[in-house]
């Protein structure tokens, strides 16, 4: 292809406006993540309220989102660039910042399967097998291969040749280069390597979950539902007496609610990601892959958005950040934050840890 495919006076109107567009959006995404993420970042460094097992899972990938709305600029920079054929430079840039961003968006599916199997089995099984599972050591080595793993996908196949990551002329962005033979190989590696067994792992998980809670329901309400006899009023009393019963039941419902929200997160991963799966598997146009790309990008602003509509911690905590309400900040990390409390936080404190499960903090 020739050096002036790639000036600014030679491409369509059509094509020099969408580029101008998309870069906006990606500018979009770049602030409202790295906005939304900061705060999910300020809100666990605050509130041990935050600091659950669940929720370190959760900080890393809003780390691995933070990451990839930050490089996002640079894609939009390279839509909008005038140049005269690819300078090494550009493509040494661009390759850089694609692969980080492939990384990245693969290190966010590692962490959602993640999730699913600490709910999984902070649910579904005993709470002294959670803490045999989930101690310190354990989840430190588990994190250390969620970031390595996707690294050495996305960069392995690259220094054997397959594929180059680069400034593509075809889009004029960056992205994996069209001219080289093997880069549908190298996304097809990718791809193939990284889904399927996060996907395998949160599909078992959620619906391991969903099969549990329907089973626990039913037995309650069986509970519930015996005939009047004067042994029933008796059995419901010792239900509503026996701490470790009536425990259960209120963390069956708090837990339900933030697996909800994983989900939640979860689906909205998957709508942004599958368009970008399909179509680099289906080989499609680099122009529709470009756009696809930017869906998947889409989902790393959304994930906070999701977090202060929905997560009962997140979403509290949230509110105080925003309003300067520090002293409401349940269980604060900072004495300052606590130094003249109202009646009205700690009424609401009250309330927040008598709705609270015991397992929270702990877990």
């Amino acid at each position: 292809m020739e050096n002036s495919t790639f000036t600014a006076e030679n491409i369509s109107p059509f094509l020099a406006t969408l580029r101008v567009i998309d870069a906006i959006v990606l500018m979009t995404i770049t602030v409202i993540g790295v906005v939304g993420n900061t705060l999910v970042f300020i809100a666990y460094c605050v509130s041990y309220k935050i600091r659950t097992k669940t929720n370190i899972f959760v900080i890393n990938l809003a780390a691995a989102d933070f990451m990839t709305c930050s490089l996002l600029p640079i894609v939009s920079w390279s839509l909008l660039i005038k140049v005269d054929g690819i300078a090494h430079w550009l493509d040494v840039l661009c390759g850089f910042t694609i692969g980080a961003i492939q990384a990245f968006a693969s290190c966010s599916i590692m962490m959602l399967a993640s999730i699913a199997a600490n709910r999984f089995v902070l649910i579904t099984r005993s709470r002294e097998t959670y803490k045999s599972l989930y101690q310190n050591k354990f989840i430190a080595v588990w994190l250390i291969l969620s970031w390595t793993y996707p690294v050495l996908v996305v960069t392995v196949p690259l220094l054997f040749g397959v594929g180059h990551l680069g400034f593509d002329p075809e889009i004029h962005a960056c992205g994996a280069r069209a001219d080289n033979p093997r880069s549908y190989l190298y996304d097809a590696i990718v791809v193939g390597i990284v889904i399927p067994l996060p996907a395998v792992v949160t599909i078992y998980c959620y619906g391991g979950i969903y099969f549990y809670i329907k089973s626990h329901n039913r037995n309650l309400e069986g509970i519930h539902r015996r005939p009047n006899f004067i042994n029933t009023a008796y059995n419901i009393s010792r239900m509503n007496q026996n701490p470790e019963t009536s425990s259960q039941a209120r963390v069956s419902k708090q837990q339900v609610d933030i697996t909800k929200n994983l989900f939640y997160i979860l689906v909205t991963f998957v709508i942004c990601l599958t368009p970008h799966m399909i179509s680099e598997l289906a080989n499609a146009h680099h122009l529709l892959i470009l756009h696809t790309k930017i869906l998947v990008a889409f989902n790393s602003c959304v994930n906070p958005i999701l977090y202060g509509a929905k997560h009962p911690h997140f979403r509290h905590v949230f509110k105080c950040i925003i309003y300067g309400r520090w002293g409401e900040i349940p269980e604060p990390t900072f004495r300052w934050m606590n130094a003249q409390p109202s009646r009205s936080t700690n009424y609401s404190q009250r309330n927040i840890d008598r709705t609270a499960p015991s397992l929270s903090t702990s877990l």
